[in-house]
């Protein structure tokens, strides 16, 4: 019997190496606020009958999922990997010459998703590959505006996808008198923004009342891995390379008990000093704005404090139901206010890959660009072809179309 199980097992693998091997791979990494769209394209672009596991709440939410299965078009069998972390860092994994850069969080072996639909994975339970460098990465940004391009660096087949918008948003306070000065804050301004991206200003800056001046509003934000992060800087004017200072909370019996600049941190093989950088992600993010500041809690010269921070649109969501979001030079955000070009907080999704990427990958990530594009691009922010403007690069003049 022994010897009858140990041979099915061996058969078994065999088989799902065979599977594999005749499979194409194609890797995802980058960024995150356009995580929902990409996973919802990926599994549109399949047949019915495909698998896959994943790690986090949701597959649309998830930071690693794997997908099996077969392409509608061209009846390609794929194996599709996703590792998010963001924008900046993907466009340096697969842009990047030497040294070769492989994504931070492993990729979920195909072992996973070839025994079960929809299975839900822990950092404990999932098979993970070897670090593996990406195909494609998806970016909020121009590989032109980041770091990572001209000598030394690939240069990357770029399709825009999509729109992606982005918000500002309100922190709240256990102190009733900074609550009922949140209460007043409703709108975010370029000017404002640099200001407080400096290292705080007083709150007074945004409800024009000065008796609240007595009471500061500090910036937690991304670190500089994050493609919402740049956007911000350039649409703001602070500056895409500006240097910042925010924040890190403390947070103690469910509220913020401190707050302190960033520490220097080491991202993407760069050193940063205090208070440079930020958090690796929006959902981390929006986890710290949804705690309270606490009434007892002050800054390092005795304030009163409270906190805002800037998201895409699905992780400010998340603070609060989206009822902390603020607006944008006076305009709130929808859809329609993008299209239209009253609300100017966006940037474009960006699908990219080496242009050396052929065959069924490049077949394959062809497809899924186009997917994102005519389709799902609305499930993340904005289809392309409903906008009624453009512009050509982050935080640029909007011109109508």
């Amino acid at each position: 019997m022994k010897m009858i199980k140990n041979t099915l097992v061996a058969l078994l693998a065999v088989a799902f190496a065979g599977i594999a091997s005749a499979q194409t791979t194609i890797r995802i990494t980058g960024s995150t606020a356009f995580r929902a769209a990409t996973v919802t394209a990926i599994q549109n672009i399949l047949q019915p009958g495909y698998t896959y596991g994943y790690i986090g709440s949701s597959v649309t939410g998830a930071n690693q999922s794997t997908f099996v299965g077969t392409t509608k078009t061209s009846n390609l069998s794929v194996i599709v990997k996703c590792s998010w972390a963001g924008s900046v860092g993907g466009v340096q994994t697969i842009a990047q010459q030497s040294p070769v850069v492989t994504t931070t969080n492993p990729y979920i072996s195909e072992t996973n998703a070839l025994t079960a639909t929809g299975l839900v994975l822990t950092a404990s339970t999932a098979i993970f590959d070897s670090p593996a460098n990406a195909d494609i990465s998806m970016s909020d940004s121009f590989q032109s505006s980041t770091a990572f391009s001209g000598t030394g660096y690939n240069t990357l087949t770029d399709t825009i996808v999509g729109v992606v918008p982005f918000v500002w948003t309100k922190g709240s306070s256990s102190d009733t008198a900074v609550q009922a000065i949140l209460a007043n804050v409703t709108n975010m301004t370029p000017l404002a923004a640099r200001a407080i991206l400096s290292g705080g200003a007083p709150i007074s800056l945004l409800t024009g009342n000065s008796a609240d001046s007595s009471v500061w509003v500090y910036p937690m934000g991304r670190d500089e891995d994050s493609g919402t992060r740049l956007v911000q800087y350039a649409e703001s004017g602070f500056g895409i390379f500006g240097s910042p200072v925010q924040f890190q909370p403390t947070i103690s019996s469910g509220a913020i008990a401190s707050i302190a600049p960033w520490p220097a941190q080491t991202i993407l093989g760069i050193s940063y000093p205090i208070g440079h950088s930020g958090s690796s992600s929006g959902g981390t993010l929006a986890t710290y704005l949804n705690t309270p500041v606490a009434a007892a809690a002050r800054d390092s010269l005795g304030a009163k404090f409270a906190l805002v921070a800037f998201f895409g649109v699905n992780d400010a969501n998340g603070v609060n139901a989206g009822g902390n979001n603020l607006t944008w030079n006076g305009v709130p955000y929808s859809a329609a206010a993008v299209q239209e070009g009253r609300y100017t907080y966006w940037g474009y999704e960006h699908l990219m890959y080496r242009n050396t990427l052929t065959g069924n990958p490049k077949t394959v990530a062809d497809q899924l660009a186009n997917q994102i594009k005519t389709q799902d691009a609305a499930v993340s922010g904005v289809l392309l072809s409903t906008m009624n403007v453009s512009r050509v690069t982050e935080g640029a003049v909007i011109t109508h179309n």
